[in-house]
């Protein structure tokens, strides 16, 4: 059978110094996939080769969890008009201000959810489940398929998220969507909306890893200012998956109770469950006369930011189904087999995500790709000393599954070849379009540190943001650095970074990636200095 997945394998220099401990090798990883061999592997022989490239290949059916976060803190209003009717009202320990109209962080959930489920994307053989986490984990919707005569049953389950309240238990939450996901044998994604910091994070880590091995990306949206960007990326690299940061269309100044304690605004407006006494079904801001309710909000599509908004949520999700019934081969694997004293450092998918695989799983779990375009990798490598001679440094094989076919594939083992020289001229010739996918990864790193200089040494920050921002405008990378930039003026002004701004740094500089132009190269001399090598 013909390969299905086409590889691009390119070191950063052909050529590495002989008799020099410690070089740096930077491996560019380019995967696409064969849709000629693929259509053609998934219809009868008979069918002929141009006849198959021609015909869409129906793509595998769904399996896909929504684990919600319905602590009390997610009834908080984030958008629209509101009126405060002089009353509070104290809710797990957290006191509110009660206000009529506006639509709260759970309210714009659900009606995302709904609109998810109407999506003429999904099929029937699709199948939902809903997971609800605060206290801890319950099992809302268990594995429901997406067809016409359950869409009550799903829609009641939707609803049902009004029910609870409590604490941020996310690690109880992706347990419970672990154990679910275990047994289902398509394609799988779990989407995960918070907004909080959560009690139990090695829970969190420690299921993540098993994600990881189930082949399960997670979708982690983040929705105000007071989750854990730093778990939350780490649940996306784990598992290959893709955070977003959902920051607040609208300040809130809330009043202060009779104890002199700042509450936030909930709405206690309820368009159902008009009967129902439980203080916890407080608001159910889903409203069918207002307007943004039929009209998702299409910045989410037309604009460049990087932080979406609460009413963009509807919208990514479905773009994340339709991303998701594009992906031709799913459950890459990667193994390599590194010579002695050769180390591999790093694994980094660069586009269109960055996201760091897990050297110490091994194969190295890549995650899926689409049917269209391509998905790089970076490998980051030292290498150790050599005399002169052409040394093969190690060997990559990939393995990956087919879902239309349910079928798994791998592509024969290709070796990494370099020369060792003493000629300084031949080493000093260096791949352009590899070196700027590996500033692409760079800049989140400069992101980070720059943040953590801020608390303490605004100068260095500065300097710092500086670099990270020539970098994205080398690149074309404009999003990130109108961001950047903002930054830099928080620091000028501020002496700091808020924390908005950070969020937004850090998610930015892993999903705002740019399809790289080799004819925009750098100067050797330019990628030495802003790349550190």
């Amino acid at each position: 059978m013909s390969k299905m997945l086409d590889v691009k394998i390119v070191p950063h220099r052909n050529y590495l110094m002989a008799d020099t401990p410690d070089q740096k090798l930077f491996i560019e990883l380019k995967l696409s996939s064969n849709k000629l061999h693929i259509a053609a592997a998934s219809f009868p022989a008979s069918f002929p080769e141009g006849d198959a490239a021609d015909h869409t290949l129906s793509a595998s059916p769904l399996s896909i969890v929504f684990v919600v976060d319905t602590s009390g803190s997610m009834r908080e209003i984030v958008s629209g008009s509101t009126q405060f009717t002089g009353q509070t009202q104290t809710i797990d320990s957290n006191t509110y201000n009660l206000v009529t109209g506006g639509e709260s962080k759970i309210g714009i959930i659900i009606e995302g959810l709904k609109k998810f489920v109407g999506s003429s994307k999904l099929k029937k053989t699709d199948r939902i489940s809903i997971v609800k986490f605060d206290d801890d984990a319950k099992v809302l919707l268990p594995f429901t398929n997406a067809d016409d005569e359950n869409k009550n049953i799903i829609t009641e389950a939707i609803e049902n998220l009004l029910k609870y309240s409590g604490g941020t238990s996310m690690g109880a939450g992706l347990k419970t969507a672990l154990e679910l996901m275990s047994k289902e044998t398509a394609s799988r994604r779990i989407i995960m909306l918070t907004d909080g910091q959560t009690s139990d994070e090695d829970l969190v880590r420690e299921t993540a890893s098993g994600l990881a091995k189930e082949n399960t990306p997670v979708i982690a949206i983040g929705i105000g200012e007071d989750w854990n960007e730093d778990l939350i990326t780490y649940i996306t690299d784990k598992t290959q998956g893709k955070p977003f940061y959902a920051t607040t269309e609208t300040v809130i100044m809330p009043a202060a109770d009779a104890n002199g304690k700042i509450g936030s605004n909930i709405n206690i407006n309820s368009s159902g469950n008009n009967n129902n006494k439980n203080k916890n079904n407080i608001n159910d801001s889903i409203n069918n006369n207002n307007s943004n309710n039929n009209n998702i909000n299409n910045n989410y599509n037309n604009n460049n930011n990087i932080a979406i908004k609460p009413s963009d949520i509807p919208e990514v999700m479905i773009k994340e189904l339709d991303r998701a019934v594009s992906e031709s081969l799913t459950g890459i694997s990667l193994a390599i087999n590194a010579v002695h004293d050769v180390k591999i450092d790093r694994i980094t998918r660069v586009y269109p995500e960055v996201s760091e695989a897990d050297i110490n799983i091994k194969p190295h779990s890549l995650g899926n790709i689409s049917e269209t375009g391509s998905t790089v990798f970076i490998i980051e490598a030292t290498i150790p000393e050599r005399k002169q001679l052409k040394s093969r440094l190690m060997q990559l094989s990939l393995t990956y599954n087919v879902p239309g076919i349910n079928f798994r594939d791998e592509n024969p083992p290709e070796d990494v070849i370099v020369e060792f020289t003493m000629d300084e001229s031949k080493a000093s010739v260096i791949d352009q379009e590899v070196m700027q996918w590996v500033q692409q990864r760079n800049v989140g790193g400069l992101v980070e540190k720059a943040i953590k200089e801020a608390a303490s040494n605004p100068s260095n920050a500065a300097k710092t943001l500086d670099m990270a921002r020539r970098m994205t405008v080398k690149l074309g990378n404009g999003a990130m650095t109108r961001m950047i930039e903002q930054a830099q003026n928080e620091i000028k002004e501020k002496k700091t970074i808020s924390l908005g701004t950070s969020k937004t740094l850090r998610i930015g500089s892993r999903t705002k990636t740019v399809k790289l132009d080799a004819g925009q190269g750098l100067s050797d001399e330019q990628i030495r200095k802003l790349t550190g090598i």
